[in-house]
């Protein structure tokens, strides 16, 4: 029985309905190159193993956050939906990796000023009204290090269906302004789930120091 005032997302994550509609089948192939590449430069640039730090917006249960912590980053996961991170839990034993497990919002997300390396988004942002973007690109701003990245995937238009509002050149250039962002090429993908595949753009954005 659904508990009193449950979201939509905490309704989905107990009945199983995420792994239906946003959950990838498997660790999408986009984060596991930009997660090697960027382990390869810091570990160029005289950084440790294991000292690189990773978040995951809107973490979901945990499928892509399980993958960094394995590839030896740290790793904080952030939802709103506390069902969501007792599955992200459940992965990470599984998995037998770590994760720093965190509620919040991505509009006020509970991480220090400077304290990640990569930051990871799939399907958060395009979920967010357009008036309250602005405050997203100001979260990720802060909590991204110089030469930190942004690996961003979400739809490539709206959607009324879905629930969705796209993230093509122009709206990323607003949110995410030169100088203060490199804007890596807006590349179009299909985010894919077991009911089908959403037209998506996929975007790499780099803070500047």
């Amino acid at each position: 029985m659904p508990r009193p005032f449950e979201s939509f997302w905490d309704l989905s994550y107990r009945d199983g309905s995420y792994l239906e509609h946003w959950e990838a089948p498997e660790v999408p192939e986009e984060l596991v190159a930009v997660a090697a590449e960027l382990a390869a430069e810091l570990a160029a640039a005289g950084r440790p193993p294991g000292s690189a730090t990773a978040l995951d917006v809107g973490c979901g249960a945990g499928l892509e956050a399980v993958h960094l912590a394995g590839a030896g980053f740290r790793v904080i996961a952030v939802d709103s939906s506390r069902p969501a991170l007792e599955l992200a839990r459940e992965r990470a034993e599984a998995a037998g990796v770590a994760l720093d497990l965190r509620p919040g919002s991505a509009l006020d997300l509970p991480v220090a000023t400077a304290a990640i390396d990569l930051a990871l988004d799939r399907g958060c942002l395009h979920g967010i009204d357009r008036e309250d973007r602005p405050a997203y690109a100001a979260e990720i701003a802060r909590v991204l290090r110089p030469g930190g990245r942004l690996l961003l995937r979400g739809a490539r238009e709206d959607d009324e269906e879905q629930g969705v509002l796209g993230l093509a050149a122009p709206e990323l250039d607003r949110l995410f302004p030169a100088p203060l962002f490199t804007r890596g090429p807006v590349i179009p993908v299909h985010l894919e789930a077991r009911a089908g595949s959403l037209p998506g753009n996929l975007v790499t954005l780099t803070k500047r120091g």
